[in-house]
This record gives C-alpha cells, sequence and structure tokens, in this order.
C-alpha cells in the first residue's frame, strides 16, 4: 500500500477523534500527525520498515511501541493536555496501528506478519482492485499513477464519511446516549 492510503486514514481516524476545543493550527497539527502516524510501520529505519517487515507489521512490536509512548505521555499531564487530551492519544494510537490492517488488504502474496514474533502466521483480507507498489520511491508510471488514484478514490471516501459523521453529530448523540464511550470526558 502507498502512503496516500494510509495518510488518508490516519486523518480520517483524526477527525473522529479530534476534541472540538482545538484551535484551528492546534486542528491541523492533530491531523498532521496521525496521517503522519500511521506511516510509521514503513518508515525507512534500521531495522524497521520494508527492510524487516516482521518486525515493523508486528501487530505486539507496534502495540508496545504504542503503549511506551502513551505510558510517556501519561506521566506528564501539562504535556497531555495541551495535545488535546486522552482522545488525542486514542485517536493517534488507533491512526498508527491501522497500518497493520490496510497492508492485509493488499494481494502481494505475503500478507502481514501481524502475530510476529509470536506466531508466523501471515494476516491476509485482499481487496482485488488494491495493487502493490514494489520499488520505493515508485517510478511515475501509469500504473503507479493509477494505484494512487485508486486510493485517493477508495480512501478520500472513507475520510469524507468521517468528515460527515463529525459534522453530522451522529458521534455527539451517541455518546450523549451512551451507545459508544466518551472518551473525551471519561479518560481525561
Amino acid at each position: 500500500m502507498t502512503s496516500v492510503g494510509h495518510t488518508l486514514t490516519g486523518i480520517a481516524i483524526g477527525v473522529l477523534c479530534m476534541p472540538s476545543s482545538h484551535s484551528s493550527r492546534g486542528k491541523t497539527v492533530h491531523l498532521l500527525m496521525c496521517g503522519l502516524l500511521a506511516n510509521v510501520p514503513d518508515f525507512a529505519l534500521p531495522v524497521w520498515g520494508h527492510q524487516r517487515y516482521d518486525i515493523s507489521h508486528s501487530l505486539f512490536v507496534n502495540a508496545f511501541i504504542v503503549l511506551l509512548l502513551s505510558l510517556f505521555l501519561a506521566r506528564w499531564d501539562k504535556l497531555r493536555c495541551q495535545i488535546g487530551g486522552w482522545s488525542v492519544i486514542f485517536g493517534a494510537s488507533l491512526a498508527w496501528l491501522s497500518h497493520l490492517l490496510l497492508d492485509s488488504f493488499y494481494n502481494h502474496g505475503r500478507g502481514v506478519g501481524i502475530f510476529w514474533p509470536i506466531s508466523d502466521a501471515h494476516l491476509t483480507l485482499p481487496i482485488r482492485w488494491f495493487s502493490v507498489i514494489y520499488t520505493p520511491p515508485p517510478p511515475l508510471t501509469l500504473e503507479t499513477l493509477r494505484i494512487f488514484a485508486i486510493e485517493l478514490v477508495f480512501y478520500g471516501i472513507v475520510l469524507l464519511l468521517a468528515i460527515g459523521l463529525r459534522r453530522s453529530g451522529i458521534l455527539d448523540r451517541l455518546v450523549q446516549r451512551r451507545v459508544i464511550i466518551d472518551i473525551h470526558t471519561n479518560l481525561r
């Protein structure tokens, strides 16, 4: 999967978990952060990214890192409040971990070793119209543009749905009726 789909999905999650109290600048930073964090498993770092797909795409490894970062932020109330509280931490964590599920949608024959090091099993939930670009950075070809366009349309719709849900007030009504947990108030 390309960074187009990961980024749009991260931003969509950010839209759903964004505190309404953020300033315009705070909202922009929040959405950019969620878009960036959704790409962390692909970062080209030593012993990470596509160089070590088993490690960087393991649910256990990523959840452990996310937990450590969350515990780090939990120790500083002032910093946690400045970034928007637990709802922002939850949204950022979800954006990061969404990468693993999204990569399983691509039929590249490998699947995602999501359970490493516990198991060598791979999660594959291929969606037929999603294609993989094998050479980072991808050459600008018609095939590459087609792959980007498919992700832009598909995950752009996901982002538009998230914005629609947020603006419609449906999430707020569900929170008021206690259908879903209000992360903003219960976890601060």
